[in-house]
């Protein structure tokens, strides 16, 4: 998955950012199961840094700034960053593989149809770290409910065979007695999040994120124990 520290529903639910621009802060418990062959399902914290004007939005997660609005929604290009994988220390079956962080280049429009929207999110490597594409088609609802902002989306997530084979896949050179060769595909998975953020004070929101993704045919891969992800984050957010 994506390394965000949070997504961009849940960052605009927290700041309902300003012309004049908002910054946000807070910290989040966060937890994920580990896909790869010997890692172990973890929890960690991770800080919440962002600021946010009407069009511009540059936080831990990346940056993003709004080109066009066309009334139902906006178009926005986005720059964004990709962890290496996070394979598994002093485990021989990894020992060999090299994977380095990624800059990645797109295009993110969202079409806004009441508390309904539909997104569609695209992002390339620009730094050839990996060369692969990523493109998100996300179809959510909001709900207000006693004070709660809840953000329910499921989608489709397709992957082309270059950003599938650095995040899961074995080439020949790197194929050992350990791990046999494996050639990954295009995939198109499915996802879903559910978003949560209760208002403490007119500042200080808590926020709640649970997800959920798909492996496809990259269940198939020597470097991997399970067919799908979930990561999980609870924590608060400050905005001034």
């Amino acid at each position: 998955m994506r390394k965000k520290i949070m997504s961009m529903a849940l960052i605009c639910i927290a700041s309902g950012a300003s012309a004049e621009g908002d910054w946000t802060v807070g910290i989040l418990g966060v937890g994920a199961t580990g896909v790869y062959v010997g890692e172990d399902d973890a929890a960690s914290f991770a800080p919440i840094l962002s600021y946010d004007t009407e069009k511009f939005h540059i936080g831990l997660d990346g940056l993003s700034y709004q080109v066009y609005d066309y009334g139902l929604g906006q178009i926005d290009l986005v720059l964004g960053y990709r962890g290496a994988p996070g394979f598994p220390e002093k485990k021989a079956l990894f020992d060999g593989l090299k994977r380095e962080d990624a800059v990645e280049l797109g295009i993110s429009t969202q079409l806004e149809f009441g508390n309904a929207y539909v997104g569609l999110d695209t992002l390339t490597d620009v730094t050839d770290e990996h060369g692969g594409t990523e493109a998100d088609i996300t179809l959510g609802y909001v709900i207000n409910a006693g004070g709660l902002q809840i953000d329910a989306a499921v989608g489709a997530r397709y992957r082309d065979d270059k950003l599938n084979q650095y995040l899961y896949g074995v080439s020949a050179a790197e194929a050992t007695a350990a791990r046999s060769a494996f050639a990954a595909k295009n995939t198109t998975t499915a996802f879903a999040n559910l978003t949560v953020a209760y208002p403490i004070t007119d500042n200080l929101a808590a926020v709640a994120q649970i997800g959920y993704e798909d492996l496809g045919k990259n269940v198939d891969s020597p470097l991997v124990k399970k067919s799908s992800t979930t990561g999980i984050g609870i924590g608060v957010a400050w905005t001034f």
